[in-house]
């Protein structure tokens, strides 16, 4: 007979990977037009800048999410299971959400430097 706790890693981890993946394909289409006006409409930089974004957040959550089952309780009984579900499905959506959040925070924080960097840099290659 299958444990309780396995069960619960072949339900978590790919639901999990779904929201990651899903998440992840929503914030970079939606941070190509952020990131080009960052860079004043340099459509290549932004579009590096997103795929590295998005190559991080994957590395990231995609990790804490499989690193995060060693810590789970002991699951003896479905009730269990649920609430074990309940609380890293929510843990992991909460961080995806808090880390999204710290981003749109810094680039608005930094997007002056950002802006600044940009074009001393092209100011400097001419």
């Amino acid at each position: 007979m299958i444990s309780l706790n396995l069960t619960g890693y072949l339900i978590y981890l790919p639901i999990t990977f779904y929201i990651t993946f899903y998440v992840g394909g929503v914030l970079y289409r939606s941070g190509e037009a952020f990131l080009a006006d960052i860079f004043e409409g340099n459509a290549a930089l932004g579009h590096a800048y997103n795929t590295f974004l998005l190559t991080g957040y994957y590395l990231l959550n995609l990790g804490y999410a499989t690193v995060s089952i060693t810590w789970w309780n002991a699951i003896e009984t479905t009730g269990q299971l649920v609430n074990e579900l309940a609380l890293r499905l929510g843990v992991i959506i909460m961080v995806l959400g808090i880390i999204h959040y710290f981003n749109m925070y810094a680039f608005w924080r930094f997007a002056p430097k950002l802006k600044e960097l940009y074009e001393n840099l092209n100011k400097s290659s001419t």
